[in-house]
């Protein structure tokens, strides 16, 4: 396969500033439930929930996506997973301030952990969707797999959210 016939998805690399946004993202977004807690452990807790599930679940989509016969390349995969951590870390950037405001100027601690659920879950939607874009599953059974996978992972990573918020705000 030349470059010339490689998806465009798969051509480009690996912004190190959108990757250092979807890694400090989490902190922030857990630095806001934690300013509000009076607790700093969801400095920690948040971005070990992000990236623990991607790290826990990216292999089953590569082999769920295997098992279609449809696999793209590892090295397509990893551009795949980098891309969708990039938007994933600039959507954050673009909620972070809002999520702060909204949270400090609210009399409740449910409204910190509405705002901060909706935050994180729409970065994380935002991201899956770009992931799926950039692996492009031709057929409706890939399709299918990455949506399923999006759906499990994305229940998962809410349930852990949902534990540690509620252990430290209510």
């Amino acid at each position: 396969m030349s470059v010339a016939t490689v998806p465009t998805g798969l051509t480009r690399g690996i912004d190190a500033t959108r990757l250092a946004l979807a890694a400090a993202g989490p902190i922030a977004i857990g630095g806001v439930l934690a300013l509000r807690a009076g607790d700093p452990s969801p400095l920690a807790a948040t971005p070990a929930i992000v990236f623990g599930i991607a790290a826990a679940t990216c292999p089953a989509l590569y082999i769920a996506i295997a098992a279609t016969k449809q696999a793209p390349t590892l090295a397509g995969v990893v551009r795949a997973l980098g891309t969708s951590f990039g938007a994933f870390g600039i959507a954050l950037a673009g909620l972070v301030l809002p999520a702060l405001f909204l949270s400090l100027s609210s009399t409740s601690e449910i409204t910190t952990f509405a705002v901060c659920s909706v935050v994180l879950g729409g970065a994380a939607v935002l991201a899956m969707v770009r992931l799926a874009g950039e692996l492009a599953p031709k057929t409706f059974m890939g399709g299918l797999v990455c949506f399923v996978w999006a759906a499990a992972t994305l229940g998962i990573a809410g349930r852990l959210w949902f534990d540690l918020a509620a252990e430290v705000l209510l």
